[in-house]
């Protein structure tokens, strides 16, 4: 049975991969990685840490294109990969364009598509834009939906998803801290100074909310005199640009990054404390006990919230400096937060993943001689 898995973003890569090789590990799967390129230098750095050479690489969409051009160049070029493949599965993940160009181009070609890391919702298509809008196109078009905890399950039953299509299995992302991290070393503190590890990529921070948060920081770094900020730069060039134009050159503030996948957990695991809009980070932080204050205004991933490991603080600039300050003045409520258990899996999501894919297509694998199982 082939099996095509469409990525073309750093989480992408990290979240599939797990997932790719609990595919391969059964002789009746023949995992096909399509790569998008949607993020194209990260997304190859992260296929490189990953060990995973893909099976077909698209033409990247351009950078001067709008979101919607980026999004047709991707489908189009999906549904051409897949009428040359032909898979029996298309699986997606998360909320990228390349998930929901790829839930798409598999659906109109009949294709069955599989969504990992199905459910997480907002219910406001403004916050995350698009990526709200695009997991909600591919919640009404997946086969199997496999929803990383329950209240994601229970968000694709309000959106009148049958029961019978979705399955809990745990984050894959878990599986990844699990495999990846064991070998990896915290990276040395600075002496004398606790960390604060931040990133910030969301779109809807890119203009006042970005300065806000910046200025936060700075107020933060001044109040709290035994604190380092240390701040990974996305890749975008105007974001980059007003990071370095405010935080370049300060005291005990270091930018970083882009990080590849390992060092980046090498440094979470350093950190006495992340500030951060992304999703991995809120999943992935409380694996290592660090807190997560979570620059949004509101967050798909609650469990975090409700489990006490995260906490939403918004992107003002004094409610940014005041709940920092208030962890780094308050160690036992710090540690309340390190020690909260993790709701996000046990590290074995993708194995669950493979398991229903196996049941779903029980007939098909039947049907199909052992010997061919495995053909181009």
């Amino acid at each position: 049975m082939k099996v095509a898995i469409v990525a073309g973003t750093r989480p992408e890569v990290v979240k599939l991969a797990p997932v790719r090789a609990a595919l391969a590990a059964r002789q009746s799967f023949t995992p096909i990685w399509i790569s998008t390129e949607q993020q194209a230098a990260l997304n190859q750095q992260t296929l490189a840490t990953m060990g995973i050479v893909p099976d077909l690489c698209l033409a990247p969409p351009g950078d001067a294109q709008s979101l919607g051009g980026r999004f047709a160049h991707v489908m189009g070029q999906l549904d051409l990969a897949f009428e040359t493949i032909c898979p029996d599965l298309v699986v997606v993940q998360g909320d990228t364009s390349s998930t929901a160009a790829g839930a798409m181009a598999a659906f109109a070609r009949r294709i069955p598509v599989a969504h990992v890391e199905a459910g997480l919702r907002t219910f406001d298509l403004a916050t995350p834009f698009p990526e709200e809008g695009w997991r909600c196109v591919v919640g009404q078009l997946a086969e199997l939906h496999f929803a990383p905890t329950g209240a994601a399950a229970e968000n694709l039953a309000r959106n009148g998803v049958n029961s019978s299509r979705v399955h809990v299995t745990g984050n894959t992302g878990i599986d990844s801290v699990r495999l990846t991290a064991a070998g990896i070393a915290p990276e040395a503190a600075t002496p004398g100074l606790r960390r604060i590890l931040v990133t910030l990529h969301r779109r809807e921070n890119w203009n006042e909310a970005l300065d806000e948060v910046l200025a936060g920081l700075l107020d933060i770094r001044d109040r709290v005199r035994d604190v380092e900020i240390v701040f990974v730069a996305h890749a975008n060039p105007a974001l980059r640009r007003r990071v370095f134009g405010m935080l370049d050159g300060q005291e005990r503030v270091r930018i970083v990054g882009p990080l590849e996948y390992p060092d980046f957990l090498a440094l979470l695991k350093s950190s006495d404390l992340v500030m951060s809009d992304s999703g991995g980070v809120q999943e992935e932080a409380p694996v290592f006990g660090v807190p997560v204050l979570v620059l949004r205004d509101s967050t798909e991933r609650m469990e975090a919230v409700t489990a006490g490991v995260a906490r939403l603080v918004g992107v003002q600039r004094q409610s940014v400096q005041a709940a920092a300050c208030q962890l780094l003045d308050d160690e036992q409520d710090r540690q309340r937060m390190a020690r909260a258990v993790s709701p996000f899996g046990d590290g074995y999501a993708s194995e669950r993943i493979v398991e229903v894919i196996a049941a779903r297509f029980a007939n098909l694998l039947a049907s199909r001689p052992a010997g061919l199982l495995n053909a181009g």
